[in-house]
């Protein structure tokens, strides 16, 4: 079958196909080299991500652990006080009861 355009038509049409090709597969290239790159990104970010949360996980720890340590001790102390002063606590914890009581009724 013969070809109806010239000799020139036809090169010039082969070497814009190879180049339109060859810009295809350099495009191609640069995008898979993008995703790459955003990958490793994405897994630094992750990697961050994590290594801040472990830091922050462990420093809630820490401060759940001492705010129990103060808590008990202060805990020990009252019971030690109470013990101390029997009456004072017995005579404050009724006085309490007796307020509450009248501030209950009151409202009623």
């Amino acid at each position: 079958m013969e070809t109806v355009f010239s000799p020139t038509v036809t090169d010039s049409v082969k070497s814009a196909t190879r180049d339109a090709q060859k810009l295809g597969q350099d495009v191609k290239g640069e995008f898979k080299d993008a995703v790459s790159r955003g990958r490793d990104i994405a897994g630094h970010f992750a990697s961050d991500a994590r290594t801040a949360a472990d830091e922050l996980s462990t420093h809630a720890k820490e401060t759940l652990i001492e705010g129990r340590d103060r808590a008990s001790r202060a805990v020990g102390r009252v019971t030690e006080y109470a013990d101390n002063n029997t009456a004072l606590v017995t005579v404050a914890a009724f006085g309490a009861g007796l307020l509450l009581g009248y501030l209950v009724t009151r409202r009623s």
